[in-house]
């Protein structure tokens, strides 16, 4: 398959670099197809925020993990008493005196056994989820920026050429105007050569404003706050062969690929959550609560008459029986609802992933049957110009059809860039609808 090649000096030499506003500024980033894929990864912002989502759920693992730690408490404690009193015999003690400092402390917990373990347990599950769902997001952050690279890389070259093209035009244009006034050409001739001026014009501000269009593009989705206009340093595209053999990607194996998708993945912890959350209100039930304490406290010093030291521990074992949820099933009816809509999620992404395979696969064929088909064209093209270009040596052609040649053959090589474009940039596409990441 034909390679093309750009040439680096052409590439920088005949690009100008325009600011947002489309105004000339002369600075330039340089980037490559490996430097995307690093920026993306490094600097989208979007990625950041999954990063940030992601160390959150960790830490609300950690939390999780406290459940069975005790409470402990420490300091002073004044207490005063003046008036009638009950002493533990239950005899009533009248004009009772008491002043004491205590210092002292103690520890206290409350080990919910339900909540604390199935809590654990599905805090675990959504950070799961969300590790995997921040990979999702990278994958498709990082097809963005690859879409939009090759996208610029064509752009580009296709205002490098009208460029080139327009110059040329001007000259011949200028050319057959000195003819025509010396009596050697028809008026005609120029009016067509100005008409055909003017249409490349037109076509290069278009392709201008696509190609500061496909930079600003990028420099969002890398997060670079710049007025620069990104420049490709790559010196040629030529078709990728990272999906070595399409066969290999048949629909009858999209089970395994929906499996191996970070969001299926994603969305399968989120259901394991949801059944660990419902076994609080299930099997959990069974569960009792352990409450144990202790409250010891050390004389500091008294104020009144003396105070012996005490210790005190205080233990209780006890089941909740929840009447109105043994009643109404209020919550087990709200987690039943929510692992229905988990389940329901699922097979809309079996459905989802069917169509993405089966896309990118069918893109992915056809683009490499218009390589071929591009291929040939742009041979033809260059045969024709060359031709062209010996006729006009002979005198049997005039220069305004060799430059309607050489407009045919520029066509065709960003015919030929964009179908490499498409190809590349759907076997990316295909190989990660079927479970790769980037």
């Amino acid at each position: 398959m034909k390679t093309f090649v750009i040439s680096l000096i052409f590439l920088i030499g005949l690009t100008p670099c325009y600011s947002q506003t489309g105004g000339e500024t002369g600075k330039k980033i340089p980037i490559n197809l490996p430097t995307i894929l690093k920026l993306a990864g490094a600097n989208n912002l979007t990625i950041k925020q999954y990063n940030l989502l992601y160390h959150l759920s960790i830490s609300a693992v950690a939390q999780a993990y406290e459940w069975y730690l005790p409470t402990v408490f420490v300091g002073p404690e004044a207490h005063f008493l003046q008036g009638a009193n009950m002493n533990a015999m239950g005899l009533k003690v009248n004009d009772a005196n008491q002043r004491e400092l205590w210092f002292g402390g103690g520890l206290a917990t409350e080990w919910d056994f339900s909540n604390g373990i199935y809590n654990v347990m599905a805090k675990k599950q959504q950070s799961i989820a969300a590790k995997e769902n921040t990979q999702a997001q990278r994958n498709n952050v990082i097809l963005q920026a690859i879409s939009d690279y090759y996208d610029l890389l064509t752009a580009q070259f296709q205002y490098m050429q009208l460029t080139n093209l327009l110059a040329q035009a001007d000259t011949i244009s200028t050319q057959i105007k000195v003819q025509v006034d010396a009596g050697l050409r028809y008026e005609s001739e120029y009016l067509l050569a100005q008409s055909s001026y003017s249409h490349i014009s037109i076509e290069r501000t278009s392709a201008q404003v696509n190609y500061l269009e496909k930079s600003n593009a990028l420099l969002s989705l890398l997060n670079i706050d710049t007025s620069a206009v990104m420049v490709s340093m790559d010196t040629g595209m030529e078709p990728l062969d990272l999906m070595k053999n399409i066969t290999d990607t048949s629909l009858t194996n999209y089970t395994q690929y929906i499996a191996n998708r970070p969001e299926y993945k994603s969305m399968q912890a989120e259901l394991s959550s949801i059944q660990d959350q419902k076994k609080t209100v299930t099997v959990g039930l069974l569960m009792p609560k352990l409450y144990l304490g202790s409250a010891p406290d050390g004389v500091m010093g008294d104020f009144g008459s003396p105070y012996n030291s005490t210790y005190r521990v205080d233990g209780a074992l006890l089941w909740s029986i929840p009447i109105g949820l043994l009643a109404y099933k209020g919550e087990l009816k709200e987690y039943n609802d929510q692992i229905n809509i988990e389940q329901n999620g699922l097979d809309q992404f079996s459905n989802q992933v069917y169509l993405q395979v089966g896309n990118a696969r069918a893109q992915l064929i056809l683009a490499r049957d218009q390589i071929q088909t591009a291929t040939l064209a742009l041979t033809e093209s260059k045969n024709a110009l060359s031709q062209s270009i010996e006729r006009e040596a002979l005198g049997t052609v005039r220069p305004f059809e060799v430059f309607q040649s050489e407009e045919f053959y520029v066509q065709a090589e960003i015919d030929y860039l964009n179908s490499v474009s498409n190809f590349n940039k759907a076997q990316y596409n295909l190989y990660v609808a079927i479970g790769n990441n980037l």
